[in-house]
């Protein structure tokens, strides 16, 4: 090969010479490999032809080798690493045959970048070693030279990769490595460190937590030094107020628990942590003496968990707030709670008014304040040992309450001896968010509902008694890896998460392999995309909602807001968890049994599964199958336009058909609209109705094709619109592949749609 040395020269022969190899490596001749380690040889004979030629500009044989190195194919791929390894060789081999010609070419500058390439691929180091006679110890010279000189170039996403590689974190700060990272948005880079290193986890979480409380220009002017050092590179927007606790809570909830860090809010982020309980007591003031959501009962049991679990700080914080609305129920409030909780009278954070007032007491006010101390100590919860029932009135759904191991196994055992295809309603509630920390089982309680009987499972009790991790393993592997049941819920994905607070349960299963479960709220939401008519329900798909219209059921939610840390429950809370057990079961049974009553054949058992997918999805992310036709090449799309249109009619341009979809086609709809057809597209049944009548009454002017499919509204539209032309679409519900529904479509409609036009020509 005859080398031409102009710019970037070097680089193009790499190239050509990188597309040649990788040609030789893709080919199935039988002598690939003898072919490779000639054309191989020939590269190192070429190089030092030119090395040794007048033209050769100070470019040593060792120096082609470390580019060539640099540049050969797929690296990372099977195929690429056996190049690699037999380049290595093949030139260790020659350059020994040749070391008496090379005697005067491996120059000082040519070890130190040869020592940077085995700094950067420590595999390297035994070949080049023999190949550049250096030692091992010059390798972690130069390496920390390397990390240096990333450090000094900013280039700090490298220097971490290579402390990481070396297992050097240790060696380094957090002020040194892990906070110019945060300041530059390295957040990924950021994350791999805190796994390696428990110091750094409490250092990340010590530096933002010094930020929370702080107004927005403080925290700017604590990140305005780095941005004169020219550090910082981020918007501190993000460091301010809500948009901070909300970054440390789902730090908290995510990378934290993910990779159980040692971490505690508690310990660890004490100004976070009395923020959040500020804030729900805060929330509880307001739904108690502002709203009037929350009866006294509910209000005191979280008051009282959440002030006897708060620092000083926090309780004087919330004093102050109640005192300073210089309402007197308010203040008797501030005052009960010092009495209550035995605060010292002269603490010096309480409101200086309740100081004064313990010090020479308002015979009035005191009064009401031993009124209230009596309203709320006077009687005692007891646990609840009668026999309760979901429907007391008619007895029926008797509640069996699980609290030791014993009867979680008498459980778990009854569950294993369901009958296949047994249906299991399921449902829990949670600990107050702000008393649970990263290491807390946030799941307060489980209900489950099977065999006409609704059970409560205590998991705040068990995990008070110690329950042994094999038994919280016990109870997941029943419900969720049984063969018999499918588990039926209402908005799983937050259940489920919380049950994977569970660590046995989080260590030994993964959230995604769970496969037995409907979503009741997916899986009526998706068949009401399908047809409204199925459900047939005014109001959106709540829980609430379905259980009125579709069996007549009101939920009382009086107890939604109820501190279930708390023990002993009340018959209520213990009547109100067990009751959307039972409620969700039997939702799911009408809706099943609508959807399979429909007029038109409905795959069930795919859509229940398209709900159980849906139900871990973000809802905008939702991609059921095949939606929108630009998820296909063009080519694809045009060859159905193609194999539907009929040669024996004439064509129609897309502009020229003008229609109107019915709500149950809003995909082809849109579908056509990119294809160049005017379609209107309502945006729910009364839109589309309402688009029907003023057709009606504009009568014979702004006329469209209606668009719709088989069903009763579309019986009801006929005859409410007897002028008005329809064309319906059959066999719409036996795929939901959008290509189908098109040439389903093309069936009826020739369109004058050429190749060339593309999606872009089309919509303009």
């Amino acid at each position: 090969m005859q080398y031409v040395v102009t710019s970037g020269w070097k680089y193009k022969l790499y190239n050509d010479r990188s597309k040649v190899l990788k040609q030789f490596m893709k080919s199935e001749d039988p002598d690939r490999e003898e072919k490779i380690h000639s054309k191989i040889i020939e590269i190192f004979e070429e190089d030092l032809k030119f090395s040794t030629s007048e033209e050769q500009n100070h470019v040593t044989v060792y120096d082609m080798f470390l580019l060539m190195l640099s540049n050969l194919p797929d690296k990372k791929k099977p195929g690429g690493k056996i190049m690699v390894q037999w380049f290595l060789n093949d030139f260790e081999k020659w350059e020994k045959e040749n070391r008496e010609k090379l005697r005067n070419q491996l120059t000082e500058e040519t070890v130190s970048n040869a020592t940077k390439y085995v700094v950067r691929d420590i595999s390297l180091l035994k070949p080049f070693s023999k190949i550049f006679g250096f030692s091992e110890d010059l390798v972690l010279e130069r390496r920390d030279e390397v990390i240096q000189e990333y450090f000094e170039t900013r280039q700090l996403k490298e220097a971490a990769d290579l402390i990481m590689r070396y297992d050097l974190v240790d060696k380094f700060s957090f002020e040194e490595l892990v906070l110019p990272l945060i300041l530059c948005d390295k957040c990924q880079v950021v994350d791999e460190l805190l796994k390696l290193s428990p110091r750094f986890q409490k250092e990340y979480i010590t530096f933002f937590d010094q930020l929370v409380g702080e107004t927005d220009e403080n925290v700017d002017a604590f990140f305005e030094p780095y941005k004169q050092q020219g550090l910082l590179t981020i918007n501190t927007n993000r460091y301010h107020g809500k948009s901070l606790t909300t970054f440390i809570q789902k730090f908290f909830n995510g990378i934290a628990k993910r990779n159980n860090f040692d971490l505690e809010e508690r310990r660890d982020a004490p100004r976070f942590e009395g923020y959040m309980k500020g804030k729900a007591l805060k929330y509880f003031s307001k739904q108690r003496f502002e709203l009037g959501a929350m009866s006294d009962e509910i209000y005191f049991e979280h008051a009282k968990n959440t002030l006897q679990n708060s620092s000083m700080d926090t309780v004087c914080y919330y004093f102050m707030l109640l005192w300073n609305t210089k309402i007197e129920e308010r203040r008797i409030e501030v005052l009960f709670w010092i009495k209550y909780i035995n605060i010292p009278v002269d603490y010096p954070g309480l409101p200086y008014g309740a100081q004064r007032f313990f010090k020479n007491p308002d015979p009035k006010l005191l009064a009401e304040v031993e009124k209230l101390i009596g309203l709320r100590t006077s009687q005692p919860e007891e646990e609840v040992t009668e026999q309760l029932f979901v429907f007391e009135n008619e007895q029926k759904y008797p509640i069996k309450i699980v609290k030791t191991e014993s009867e979680l196994e008498d459980l778990c055992v009854e569950m294993d001896e369901v009958e296949n295809g047994t249906f299991v309603g399921y449902d829990s509630e949670f600990r107050p968010g702000h008393l649970t920390d990263t290491n807390t089982i946030k799941v307060a309680t489980i209900q489950l509902c099977f065999h006409d009987t609704a059970y409560l499972i205590d998991c705040v009790k068990l995990e008070n008694e110690k329950l042994p991790d094999k038994m919280w393993i016990r109870l997941y592997q029943s419900i969720f890896e049984s063969k018999k049941l499918t588990v039926v819920g209402f908005d799983l994905k937050h259940d489920i998460e919380a049950l994977f607070s569970i660590h046995p349960i989080r260590q030994q299963f993964k959230i995604e392999d769970i496969k037995n479960f409907v979503c009741v709220r997916r899986f009526s939401e998706i068949l009401m995309e399908i047809d409204i008519n199925i459900l047939n329900l005014s109001k959106s798909c709540r829980l609430v909602n379905l259980s009125e219209e579709l069996l007549g059921i009101n939920i009382d939610k009086s107890e939604q807001n109820g501190n279930w840390m708390s023990r002993p429950l009340r018959k209520s809370q213990i009547v109100y968890a067990t009751m959307d057990s039972v409620v969700v079961l039997k939702v799911f049974e009408k809706v099943l049994e609508l959807a399979q009553k429909y007029e038109q054949p409905l795959e069930i058992d795919k859509l229940m599964e398209e709900s159980r997918v849906a139900a871990f999805m973000k809802k905008e992310k939702v991609k059921r199958e095949g939606k929108c036709i630009t998820a296909f090449p063009w080519e694809e799309v045009y060859q159905v336009i193609q194999d539907h249109r009929d040669p024996t009619k004439p064509l129609q341009k897309p502009f020229d058909l003008k229609l109107v979809i019915d709500t149950m086609l809003l995909g082809l709809g849109k579908n056509l609209r990119l294809l160049g057809v005017d379609v209107y597209i309502p945006i729910d049944s009364n839109g589309f109705t309402k688009y029907l009548r003023e057709m009606r009454l504009s009568f014979p002017k702004n006329q469209r094709l209606i668009i719709t499919v088989p069903s009763k509204s579309y019986e009801t539209h006929k005859e409410e619109n007897p002028n008005a032309h329809f064309f319906v679409l059959n066999n719409v519900y036996n795929t939901r592949n959008p290509l189908e529904h098109l040439g389903n479509f093309l069936n009826f409609f020739n369109l004058d749609i050429r190749k060339e036009d593309g999606f872009a020509k089309l919509e303009s």
